[in-house]
């Protein structure tokens, strides 16, 4: 339909503004043309995946917000290692599984309180 509606309007024109119609619709044939063997949502669906980048936005926003909300102060060194924590379940072979159940196995269930000397 936009290489129909592109034969209609025609080319654009040399020097012609880019909001006139012609070049609106050149620019979305070709970028339509240059991403057609990314929008394969057929694909997508089959095994579930999100077809949008929706719920993506939502963790990135709320990770900052946690991350850089009012009063919160954050080293490098603290800052990459949260980022490390809430990453690790999304990796091949979550190299923290074992450190997670060496911390379970030796829980108490009580506190450590250093004493005062």
């Amino acid at each position: 339909m936009l290489a129909q509606r592109q034969e209609g309007v025609g080319l654009p024109a040399e020097g012609e503004p880019e909001t006139s119609p012609r070049p609106v619709v050149a620019k979305a044939l070709t970028s339509l043309r240059n991403q057609a063997g990314k929008l394969r949502y057929d694909a997508y669906r089959r095994p579930g995946l999100p077809l949008t980048s929706g719920r993506m936005e939502s963790v990135v926003k709320q990770r900052n917000q946690r991350r850089k909300g009012a009063e919160k102060f954050w080293s490098a060194s603290g800052g990459e290692a949260v980022l490390r924590l809430r990453a690790d379940p999304l990796r091949d072979g979550a190299p923290l599984e074992a450190f997670w159940q060496r911390r379970q196995a030796a829980a108490t269930g009580q506190r450590r309180y250093s004493r005062a000397g």
